[in-house]
This record gives structure tokens, sequence and C-alpha cells, in this order.
């Protein structure tokens, strides 16, 4: 009877001690269901006006309702089957790590979830530098699925429909890269390979933008069209076939949005962050180190952001400078042809407008090739910018890779020490 008692005994302390097991453990071995995301009302360009990075928050939580739309338009499947990023080269490497107070997870798009990845607080470990941030983002990629530049770029597109989306809701982020990766620090796969973790969070100061416009230039100036971020997400068309014209209107518009400066003026005095006219995408150290190109039908041109700009060490403007821009022809006539024949993609040979990214390695200050892959998530933000803006104006857009840098070179008029990096087609 003992005996028999005693194994009783052992049946139920097992027993309790799985069942409490399983309550303690953190929303954890099962899909964490995340809500339907929000809407975002507010116009296209004024979320773009508006992106800046925040290093500093409070303690506030992110609620699922805000964090169920920041995954979301970060690269979630519309109901059309496509994603709100672009597909590069035929392929989706992306993977998001989505890091809470309880455990570890990854964003599931084709479900919109979050998949139990690894019990713990990884925040501060992986978001050490600036320690305290209620949420942190691994943005990594699946090293079989692409190399390191595409996924660079695919990670760029990401991180800039999150900045447009934290700051619409009121909250937030910051961009932050290096080596060796920060994730790292927590642990992920052997096929996987992190480049970008962003820190999201609840204001410690208040936003304070003033529209200051001071706009110098031929080109006419940006207005906000009628279209809020999320349309702007869900109507984002890629397309392999192009026609249609392009006004001077929205040549400025679409040219602006790759990498033009505000019309903001940022007065909230944000510690850690004295830049006072902000860009439209991040950069490194803030060095801004590409060159903006585009080709039309009458000829090729090079885009100038801000004259006054040009003379310092850093491309950004801590002051709140006048806006000097202007685009500088290079070459006459219709060059389509051979910007097609040196891309992948020959169709382009009849599209209004293409926008071309190339990297001046004179202005990286010796960062080396280890820093390339961040000149193409630069790039690849600049690329989901423009496409964003198209969506906005009526066009279909895409992501073409350059396929004979030589020939291209020659086009734009480049001389040694610059790469095109990507090219994005703007039409009909």
């Amino acid at each position: 009877m003992e005996r028999k008692h005693f194994i009783n005994q052992i049946i139920t302390i097992g027993t309790l001690t799985f069942f409490c097991s399983l309550a303690l453990t953190p929303a954890t071995k099962a899909t964490y269901e995340l809500p339907p995301p929000q809407t975002i009302d507010m116009s296209l360009e004024q979320t773009i006006f508006r992106r800046m990075s925040i290093r500093k928050f409070n303690n506030e939580t992110i609620t699922d309702e805000q964090l169920a739309t920041i995954l979301w338009n970060a690269a979630g499947y519309r109901q059309d089957g496509n994603r709100t990023i672009a597909d590069i080269n035929g392929t989706y490497a992306s993977v998001i790590y989505v890091l809470k107070e309880d455990a570890a997870y990854t964003y599931n798009p084709v479900n919109h979830s979050l998949q139990f990845y690894k019990p713990g607080d990884w925040r501060d470990t992986v978001g050490y530098q600036y320690p305290g941030a209620p949420l942190v983002l691994g943005l990594c990629y699946n090293t079989t699925l692409t190399n390191p530049n595409n996924a660079a770029a695919e990670i760029g597109e990401i991180c800039q429909n999150i900045a447009f989306t934290v700051d619409a809701l009121n909250l937030g982020t910051v961009v932050i890269g290096g080596f060796p990766p920060a994730i790292d620090k927590m642990g992920i796969p052997e096929d996987q390979t992190g480049l970008i973790i962003m820190l999201l969070g609840h204001l410690l100061h208040p936003y304070n933008f003033k529209y200051r416009l001071l706009w110098f230039s031929l080109l006419p100036k940006v207005i906000e069209t009628q279209m809020n971020l999320t349309t702007a997400l869900q109507q984002r068309t890629q397309t392999t076939n192009f026609q249609g014209t392009i006004t001077r209107q929205e040549l400025s518009q679409l040219i602006w949005s790759s990498y033009g400066f505000s019309y903001y003026l940022d007065k909230s005095n944000q510690d850690l962050n004295q830049v006072k006219r902000h860009r439209t995408v991040p950069s490194a150290q803030a060095y801004y180190p590409l060159e903006i190109y585009a080709v039309t039908a009458s000829g090729v041109y090079k885009y100038q952001p801000n004259l006054l700009t040009m003379f310092g060490n850093y491309s950004a403007d801590f002051i709140g400078l006048p806006v000097v821009t202007y685009l500088q022809k290079i070459r006459n006539g219709d060059n389509r042809a051979s910007l097609a024949a040196a891309s992948s993609l020959p169709s382009i040979s009849s599209v209004p407008l293409s926008i071309i990214t190339v990297l001046n390695w004179n202005k990286t200050k010796n960062t080396g090739e280890q820093y390339l892959q961040f000149w193409y998530f630069e790039a690849g933000a600049a690329a989901q910018n423009i496409m964003l803006e198209a969506a906005a104006l009526g066009f279909k857009s895409n992501i073409v890779l350059p396929t004979d840098n030589t020939t291209l070179s020659s086009l734009l008029k480049l001389t040694d020490g610059y790469t095109p990096l990507l090219i994005v087609p703007v039409g009909t």
C-alpha cells in the first residue's frame, strides 16, 4: 500500500510540475496571434517629411495593436497576395526577430503572427547601445536564398516601412548596424545573418516639427498627395512592362523622395540627435554617400538634394539650412536603351523614368568593402520611398539590378570610385 501511495505521489507531482511549467512558460511554443493592422491615415509625404531617429524612450509598453501595424506594414502579405515590400531578383530572404520582455519571436508574414524562438529578455543584450527600449527588432536574412547585397536592399525597404509607421503612431525608432551584428549576442540559426536592429518605444521628448521651407529650385515644390501610408503600401505595384509619361511635378516628387531633405525643421531637441532638417532616408554615421541619377527620354540627369550641404564633412543639416536643389543634365538625348542593356530588365528601355542609386566611395570615409551592405541598405530604403511615392502618383515601379557596371558607368559619366547599386524604373 505504501509503495502504491508513493507511486501515486510521484505521478501527481510530475503531472503538476508539467502543467505548472506550461503555465509559467511565456506565450511560447505556439503561435502568438496578432490583431489586424490599423490604418495609418497620414499622407505618405508627411510620413516622409517626419522621418527621423529617436534613441531615448520612456518605459511605456507598445501595444499588440501597434506592434501588429508595424510588422504588417514592414513586410506583411496584402489581400492580393503581394507584400508591402518589393522582391529583389524574385526573392524574399528577410527574417524579422521581435524581442519582447518575455521572449524572442520571429514574425510570420504569411499568417501575420509571432512564432516563439527563444525565452528570456534579450532587449538590452541586443540593443545595448541605447538600453531601455520597450521593443527591439532584429533584421536578418537567410543566406541560402540570396546574396548579402540584395538582402541588405530588401531590409532597407522594410526599415523604411517601419520608420514611417512608427512615427505616424507617435512612437520613435532608430536604425543600428555594425560588426559583428548585435543580434549575434542572442544567437540565430547558422543559415541566417544579422544586419540591422531597430529600437522602438514611446518618446521621451515629444515630436515638434515646424514647416520651414526655404526652397530655391527650378523643380516644383513637393506637394502632399491624397494617399495615406496604408493605401500606398497596399497599392504599390511591381511590373516589368512600362509606358506613359512623367510630368515635371511628378519627377520632382519622385526624385525628392529618394534622397531629399524634409520640408520640416525638427524643434524637439531630442537627446543624441542634433539634426535639424532630416532627410528622406537614414545613413550610417550621416555620411549619405549615395548619388542619385535620373534617366528619361530627354537625357540623363544628376540630382543635387541640397547644394549647401555638399561643402562640409557631412551631408546632414544640423542648423536648418535653406534647400537649394536641382537636376543637372549630364547627357542629352534618349539613352534608355543603353540603360536597359546594362540592367537585369531589358524592358525598361521604354520606361519614362529610371532613378539610379550610385555609391560614391569617397564619401564613405574609408569604411571599406565590408560596409558595402549598409550602402545597399541605404539604396533599398531610397528605392522603397520611390516605389511608395510612385504608388501615390498612380505609377508602377520595380527594383532592377545593374548587370554591366562598365556600360552603366559610362552612361552616367562616372569615374573610378563610383559603384551603381540599384535602378528603380517608374511608369504606367
